[in-house]
């Protein structure tokens, strides 16, 4: 079984804690994501802001001035590169989410999708071998 390493993309968007949370909608817009990872200056993770967390924007002015910080799940799921891609499986089921940060040595290394991980497990080779 291929690791996540395998299927990561490590050309990921991120954003610092302090960014104003307008910043962060600016990048989603403009990249077409869904989600953010939240690094500190060492390249940590210390969250993920998610398109749905900004919906508040949408009904209160309010939170305009607000920092990412103030909006960011810090409970995230993670995995390392060497898990097995069926662990990020795992997760996005039982959890429902769409992407799953992947850590080496405690810092971000890549993001997972739940794409990548049905492209994997769907390719050719592995329909082939279960005929």
């Amino acid at each position: 079984m291929p690791t996540v390493r395998d299927i990561m993309a490590t050309e990921i968007v991120t954003i610092g804690p302090g960014a104003p949370i307008h910043q962060a909608v600016d990048i989603l817009l403009d990249k077409r994501i869904s989600g953010l990872p939240v690094v500190d200056e060492a390249g940590r993770l210390v969250g993920i802001l998610t398109e749905f967390a900004l919906l508040a924007i949408a009904y209160d002015e309010r939170v305009s001035g607000d920092t990412v910080a103030q909006h960011m799940t810090t409970d995230v799921l993670t995995v390392d590169v060497d898990d097995p891609i069926s662990k990020v499986a795992d997760l996005c089921i039982v959890h429902r989410v769409r992407r799953v940060p992947v850590l080496q040595d405690g810092k971000l290394a890549g993001l997972v999708a739940r794409r990548d991980v049905l492209q994997a497990m769907y390719s050719p080779k592995s329909v082939a071998s279960t005929k």
